[in-house]
């Protein structure tokens, strides 16, 4: 098995697995064009950077040919989720999800300092994979009531083990003070949250996404703060529509924007290395991977009952 480094010269958490690995026997650290002109194996496992892969370099690469990618950065690329969501794909794709949820929850949960949020608030979680899990968990510490809405079946056990209920989305969205996104859209999805779903918020509600750019309308989120038919809006994956919005909005702590990854702060970095060399170590050895990428196209594919309970946007 060869373990193949991708990344750039400043990703602390590339260097961190380098550190890791670079006595260990089949490890090599890529170029760009040594990429390209690799040929790849099927026990072979590459480490990927954040924005690293093009779909130009997988166009040009045989990357389908690849046992694992375990993918080094927090917000996988439309490229990776693209090949995590292939039917004819045996291509093992995962993140870090599991390194750094509590890392993500402490996040969510500050947002809701800076916004504007009532006192207990109640907390809807979309997506229940290890960091949406985690951000429950927090929440619930809290002493918030919290709800979930999982587009797939909850593994088993897990709404007992929170001791929260299941709603459908729209449910979910109409009834929470708080909106967090904890799911990777596919590679043809819609944003999940859009004009429709902010139509239901109380306006009184806040939402905050930690996933990706792509599961929000950030033209209609924008629209909505500035019609005040919702409170507020924080994320660390702006689109640039949510980055070039007018300075009011985050001047009047409407809207909350960063952009510093997780993978910066103080020991993560050395972290998330360990928990990577386990999931390599985990794939070698046929045992379970972890963070495994599981795009969801939306609205085709999931649990019916995520898409039940329709509702009409709320009338004021």
């Amino acid at each position: 098995m060869n373990m193949l480094l991708l990344a750039g010269d400043v990703d602390p958490v590339a260097k961190a697995v380098e550190s890791l690995l670079s006595d260990v026997s089949g490890f090599q650290r890529l170029t760009a064009q040594e990429f390209v002109g690799i040929e790849f194996g099927s026990d072979d496992v590459l480490l990927l950077g954040e924005n690293w892969v093009s779909s130009e370099l997988v166009a040009e690469a045989d990357l389908p040919l690849v046992g694992m990618i375990q993918h080094l950065g927090c917000t996988p690329s439309p490229v990776l989720l693209s090949i995590a969501s292939r039917s004819d794909s045996q291509v093992i794709v995962a993140g870090i999800a599991p390194s750094i949820a509590p890392r993500v929850a402490n996040r969510v949960i500050g947002f809701t300092g800076p916004l504007t949020v009532r006192p207990m608030p109640s907390w809807g979680v979309i997506g229940v994979g290890e960091v949406g899990t985690e951000v429950a968990k927090k929440a619930l510490a809290t002493r918030s009531s919290v709800g979930i809405a999982e587009i797939r079946t909850p593994r088993s056990g897990l709404l007992t083990e929170l001791g929260v209920r299941r709603h459908s989305l729209d449910l979910l969205v109409a009834g929470s003070d708080v909106i967090t996104i904890h799911v990777h859209a596919g590679p043809t999805a819609s944003p999940l949250i859009s004009d429709r779903e902010l139509g239901l918020m109380k306006s009184d509600a806040v939402l905050i996404n930690t996933s990706d750019s792509s599961v929000v309308d950030g033209e209609a989120v924008i629209e909505a703060l500035e019609r005040g038919e919702i409170a507020g809006y924080a994320t660390d994956c702006p689109s640039d529509v949510v980055s070039a919005a007018d300075e009011s909005l985050a001047d009047s702590g409407k809207l909350i924007i960063t952009t510093n990854p997780l993978t910066n702060q103080i020991g993560a970095p050395q972290q998330i290395a360990k928990y990577v060399i386990a999931n390599v170590e985990a794939f070698k050895s046929k045992s379970t991977v972890r963070g495994v990428y599981e795009p969801v196209d939306f609205p085709t594919i999931g649990d019916p009952s995520f898409w039940s309970s329709r509702m009409s946007p709320r009338q004021d």
